[in-house]
């Protein structure tokens, strides 16, 4: 794992982790030992160990996709820089689920990872909307685009 990974749960236990009811979850890795991530709607942004969080993350037949923009590691880790240094340290935004992609005062779990990104690495990483709209954890690797799409790198199904 890489900072500015990009990590996606897929399974049944990652709702638990997330919004009541709604599969999926989303956080970005802040460098290889430590991630980041809205873990539900009664929190604000976490700084978790790698181990731990994907122990909770990989239970039954639930697993994590790990995604990597590969043709542009600084940019990666000028995403992971801001993640914490700003979206965590500085200005840890209160989670609610809102279509207001481009508000710094709330996030969540996907919303989370496209704005470390937008606001971290570059607008030219991923899509720009002008009207209200919601990234959701299991399609919004397409947001990045041109050179910045992401790849997926490995499938973590047990730690």
């Amino acid at each position: 794992m890489k900072a500015g990974d990009i990590l996606v749960c897929y399974g049944t236990s990652s709702s638990s982790n997330s919004i009541p009811n709604h599969v999926g979850h989303a956080a970005i890795a802040s460098s290889s030992s430590h991630i980041l991530e809205m873990p539900n709607i009664w929190s604000h942004a976490t700084h978790v160990g790698k181990a731990s969080w994907f122990a909770k993350h990989t239970k039954g037949k639930d697993y994590v996709a790990v995604y990597r923009v590969k043709k542009h590691p600084h940019y990666a880790e000028d995403a992971a820089g801001y993640a914490y240094h700003d979206m965590y340290i500085n200005n840890n935004p209160k989670y609610l689920l809102s279509p207001n992609l481009y508000d710094r005062t709330t996030s969540y779990c996907s919303k989370y990872v496209y704005c470390a990104w937008y606001y971290g690495a570059t607008k030219d990483s991923v899509k720009h909307y002008n009207t209200g709209h919601y990234v959701l954890p299991h399609s919004f690797i397409g947001n990045w685009k041109g050179s910045f799409v992401a790849s997926y790198v490995y499938k973590v199904t047990e730690y």
